[in-house]
């Protein structure tokens, strides 16, 4: 039996040569989700609101609310170094489909998945239905806030189908879409 000298084999068997490697080829992926490999957290949720504006003018604030999250986006996430990698091109607020002044989704790799559905109310007002990734809750938010929504007043009726309040003369309910008698 031949003796084996520790320092022949580097201490580690060989595993300092091929750990380079693998941090090579790791790298990519982790930077993937944004930075430390973490999975991205799912989840869908929905909102809706009742604003003054009319469908015309509520559909142009979403289109506006999305071209700045996309102009936001673009100048503040960097370029990964490893993006050469990637034969996937990033998705940043990509509108998914649009059906002007009903429809406008988006698309985008962090933010996921988010979609406005407007409804013409009744008054002239519009209902907007936002349903998006939980990730997009944040812009969501805000975009909601700087919206003139109409706040129902004390002799609205609630909707039998979905619960929520609407005002005393509504046909059908700005939420669900149930006809009311």
């Amino acid at each position: 039996m031949l003796p084996v000298n520790v320092s022949d084999t580097g201490g580690l068997g060989g595993l300092e040569l091929i750990l380079p490697l693998l941090l090579c080829c790791m790298m990519p992926t982790m930077c993937r989700q944004g930075g430390g490999g973490q999975a991205p957290q799912g989840g869908t949720d929905s909102d809706s609101w009742y604003v003054t504006y009319g469908i015309q003018e509520a559909y142009n604030a979403v289109v506006k609310e999305a071209d700045g999250w996309r102009e936001n986006a673009l100048a503040t996430r960097k370029k990964s170094r490893f993006a050469f990698l990637s034969r996937a091109t990033p998705k940043v607020y990509v509108v998914d489909e649009e059906v002007p002044p009903r429809l406008y989704s988006l698309q985008d790799d962090r933010a996921g998945d988010i979609s406005f559905e407007l409804m013409v109310v009744g008054d002239g007002g519009t209902t907007i239905k936002a349903t998006y990734d939980v990730r997009a809750r944040p812009l969501i938010q805000k975009f909601k806030a700087k919206m003139p929504i109409k706040i129902l007043a004390s002799g609205s009726k609630v909707c039998p189908s979905c619960g929520k309040e609407m005002m005393p003369d509504f046909k059908s309910c700005p939420y669900c879409g149930t006809k009311i008698e």
